[in-house]
C-alpha cells in the first residue's frame, strides 16, 4: 500500500534515507581493523580513496566537517597508520595534503567491496525498469540537493 498523504511520504522517505545512511556510512560490514574506526574516520577513508590526495580543506568540505573536526579525524587516522600527511607544495609549505597509506588503501578496498555487495543485492531485487527508475529518481534527488 502506497502512502497517500505528503506527511506519510516524507516520513517514509526519512525512514528509507536513514536505513541507507546507516547501512552505507555508519556501520558498513567490515572485518578486522576497520571495526575500530568511527563513522567519520571511515567516511574520510572512503573520501580519500575516491578523490586521492587532497588538502585538509578539500577533505573537510567533502566530509562536511569543520576544519577542527577534520584535523581530529586525520590525527587519529595518521596515528593508526591509515592516512599520511605530506607537504609537497614548494610555493606554500603551509599547505598540508592527506592521502591513504597502505593500511588505509586496504580499508578502502574493503569498504568498496561491502558497498558493491549491498548495491548488487538491491539491484538484483529490482526489475531492469525499476533499476532505471531508481537511478533516475536518485539522480533527480541529488540534483535537487546541489541547487
Amino acid at each position: 500500500m502506497k502512502p497517500k498523504k505528503l506527511s506519510d511520504k516524507l516520513n517514509l522517505f526519512d525512514q528509507y534515507l536513514h536505513a541507507l545512511v546507516k547501512r552505507f556510512y555508519l556501520r558498513p560490514t567490515l572485518d578486522g581493523a576497520g571495526q575500530e574506526l568511527s563513522a567519520s574516520e571511515l567516511f574520510a577513508c572512503r573520501t580519500l580513496g575516491r578523490k586521492g590526495t587532497c588538502t585538509m580543506t578539500e577533505l573537510a568540505k567533502e566530509c562536511n566537517l569543520v576544519m577542527s573536526s577534520t584535523t581530529g579525524v586525520v590525527d587519529r587516522l595518521v596515528d593508526r597508520g591509515y592516512v599520511k600527511r605530506t607537504r609537497n607544495d614548494e610555493e606554500d609549505r603551509r599547505k598540508v595534503f592527506v592521502e591513504l597509506d597502505r593500511k588505509g588503501e586496504k580499508i578502502y578496498q574493503e569498504l568498496l567491496e561491502s558497498e558493491m555487495e549491498t548495491i548488487i543485492t538491491v539491484m538484483d531485487a529490482l526489475k531492469p525498469a525499476e533499476q532505471d527508475a531508481l537511478l533516475h529518481a536518485l539522480g533527480k534527488a541529488v540534483g535537487a540537493w546541489e541547487k
